[in-house]
């Protein structure tokens, strides 16, 4: 009886298998292109230092003008929080950042509890484009 020319036989089964597993872990270790943060994306400390929102910002305004209330209501797992940006929208460019006003890299937000970070983002974020806007620097 003929061959069957589209079967394939266990050898080459297993040595297909083999490569491809290889490769999809390969693809899986995180190598490669990243900035030494884990494979987060994060141009910053992650988790923050402290989520302890100080004195400075919480009474200061956002960069749209808006008073901080003293406990924002929005939990960062509610609100898609992220560590980086989001193309070009960054909490630093958010009308609802609160700018750092202690000098430890760390703002606040109108509607975010805790610390943010100019190069964090949300699913709030709302454009803002003055002249005030806080850089997303790495």
């Amino acid at each position: 009886m003929p061959e069957d020319p589209t079967r394939t036989d266990r050898r080459s089964y297993l040595k297909y298998a083999g490569a491809a597993t290889i490769v999809g872990l390969a693809g899986c270790s995180g190598g490669g292109g990243g900035n030494g943060d884990g494979g987060n994306g994060a141009t910053h400390e992650v988790p923050h230092p402290t989520e302890t929102v100080p004195e400075p910002e919480v009474t200061a305004q956002a960069l749209n003008g808006q008073s901080r209330p003293e406990n924002p209501n929005q939990a960062k797992e509610d609100v898609g929080f992220e560590h980086e940006p989001n193309g070009d929208q960054h909490c630093g460019n958010c009308g609802l950042y609160v700018p750092d006003g202690n000098d430890d890299e760390y703002g606040a937000c109108t509607v975010v509890q805790g610390t943010i970070h100019p190069c964090d983002w949300c699913n709030l974020w709302a454009a803002y484009d003055g002249e005030d806007t806080v850089p997303c620097e790495s």
